[in-house]
């Protein structure tokens, strides 16, 4: 009986998950661990830590989440449990992602690279979602950080090969979403639009508000980013008000905080636009979200260069941090966006040979990474300045 009530509170998980209700799934996590420490069931144990992980990464302590993530694994090996070893190994990639630590992201995914015409990409494994659809999703994003954007693309291909294979639509959903953020970050907006306006529609199938407004929230800062304002600012200020609840992937209130500061500098609201970005850099700063601060550290620096009169110091401020943090960090992309920053902002105040410099390197990087819109953006500027 006591091993009966471990399962379903376990079970209880994955329905509470889809339903935001975060402090229930944690009562019922807590209950099942206790009763697989009583009965020292070290399976059953083993499957708690991983659930418990996940939990700690929506709380933002992904330190702690890493811990339990190796632990699980460790306990999942001795077992021979490789499913839950699966399910342990996705939880540990998310963690690392969300500190920044983008190598150590991509090397514990990439365990999770199974081949596609393996039978057991297609399970769940007791998941809310597909785990090995979500690891390839989960390692593109992380890729793309270091704009290694043709395996991102392939990853995130198969990722999404899986989930429709399956006919899961919440894994759909996401796949679709993972793929949408990989276009913006690439530069491809239309192909962007395409894959989110498609996971929003499968959404509407799927009864869980936080994967709604998790796609919502991306399409908005999409629409942000096509100058489309008047529809982004509502999606982005619904979806930081909804990331109270519990979230579904790795990406919470500090990049949706993020996304709408861009959107309100982008509509001319440059005090709400830096409070924004203040709120997102605390937060990162918290939950040592490394890769969201120096993302953020970029934004106040873009901010600060449209500041009227002009603080060219404070502005070259936050642009060196954000850069040095981002090649710190192997954002190579970011680190390309950061140049384009400097090189507007040198032209600006009529620095006109370290603009070129900084120009030139944005192009050069761009251009390699094969950045789309971004490179178009970057050889304009260069353009303008000769």
């Amino acid at each position: 009986m006591h091993e009966q009530a471990i399962d379903l509170h376990l079970n209880l998980r994955t329905s509470l998950g889809s339903l935001g209700e975060e402090e229930r799934i944690l009562e019922h996590l807590h209950a099942a661990e206790a009763l697989a420490n009583a009965l020292r069931d070290e399976r059953r144990l083993a499957r708690v830590s991983v659930y418990i992980a996940r939990e700690l990464s929506v709380q933002g302590e992904y330190e702690q989440a890493v811990t339990s993530c190796e632990r699980a694994i460790g306990m999942a090996r001795t077992l021979g449990d490789y499913g839950l070893e699966a399910a342990a190994t996705l939880r540990l990639g998310s963690a690392y992602y969300c500190l920044g630590d983008y190598p150590k992201a991509v090397e514990a995914l990439g365990r999770n690279l199974v081949p596609l015409d393996n039978p057991v990409v297609r399970e769940r494994f007791g998941g809310t979602g597909l785990p090995f659809a979500f690891s390839r999703r989960l390692l593109a994003l992380s890729l793309a950080e270091r704009g290694e954007f043709i395996e991102a693309g392939a990853r995130c291909t198969e990722a999404i090969q899986i989930a429709e294979a399956v006919g899961h639509p919440y894994s759909v959903a996401l796949t679709y979403r993972g793929m949408g953020l990989l276009h913006l970050r690439r530069g491809d907006l239309h192909q962007a639009n395409l894959a989110l306006d498609h996971a929003l529609e499968v959404c509407q199938g799927v009864d869980s508000p936080p994967l709604f407004h998790t796609v919502s929230s991306t399409l908005g800062y999409a629409y942000g980013l096509c100058e489309r304002i008047a529809e982004a600012i509502p999606l982005l200020e619904e979806g930081v008000e909804r990331s109270v609840m519990i979230e579904i992937t790795p990406e919470g209130r500090s990049l949706r905080t993020i996304w709408l500061s861009e959107a309100y500098l982008m509509a001319g609201r440059e005090a709400d636009a830096r409070a924004a970005a203040q709120r997102a850099l605390a937060l990162a700063r918290q939950h040592k979200e490394r890769g969201h601060e120096a993302y953020t550290l970029r934004l106040l620096g873009e901010i600060a260069a449209r500041e009227d009169p002009l603080d060219i110091r404070k502005a070259e401020n936050h642009y060196g941090q954000a850069l040095a943090l981002a090649e710190e960090l192997g954002m190579r992309p970011l680190v390309a966006h950061c140049h384009v920053g400097l090189g507007k902002l040198y032209r600006r105040t009529g620095k006109r040979e370290q603009a070129k410099e900084h120009l030139t390197l944005a192009t050069s990087m761009m251009r390699e990474m094969e950045m789309g819109l971004w490179l178009e953006r970057a050889e304009a500027e260069l353009k303008e300045l000769a």
